[in-house]
């Protein structure tokens, strides 16, 4: 069984859409990760924003569109590393910009995020544990 989120490397965001209960970060190569929890990212080894922060003003002139702001600090941009933490499945994707995105499941209970490519679909299910379906594929 193929456990492993190593593939993403390489791939280039295409776009990142907020819909009403989730986000969908669309990769090159048809591959997406769509998260049901907290994300955030990272610039300069500080939280820039966070998923949370997602239309709210904080006495700014206008409210905060992360998926505006993500696209354009980390769209079209290339993941270096993908690290995946055991037991917890907190997902961490560096771009070649020096951006970090932290996807943090929040829940013992709900699917946290998924990630999809061609006949591969990864979930990471409430408490920690990584279902995976589909067939192991070459690296692109």
């Amino acid at each position: 069984m193929m456990d492993s989120l190593d593939w993403l490397a390489k791939h280039q965001l295409e776009l990142v859409l907020h819909r009403e209960h989730d986000w969908v970060f669309t990769f090159d190569g048809q591959a997406q990760l769509l998260v049901s929890c907290l994300w955030r990212l990272l610039e300069a080894g500080r939280i820039r924003f966070a998923s949370q922060d997602d239309g709210q003003w904080f006495g700014l002139p206008a409210s905060i569109d992360a998926a505006a702001e993500l696209n354009s600090r980390i769209g079209h941009r290339a993941i270096e590393l993908v690290m995946l933490r055991d037991q917890t499945l907190d997902l961490e994707l560096q771009f070649d910009t020096g951006h970090v995105l932290q996807v943090i499941p929040d829940s013992s209970g709900y699917e946290a995020w998924e990630v999809l490519k061609a006949d591969m679909f990864f979930s990471a299910l409430g408490g920690g544990d990584l279902a995976y379906f589909g067939s192991p594929m070459a690296n692109d």
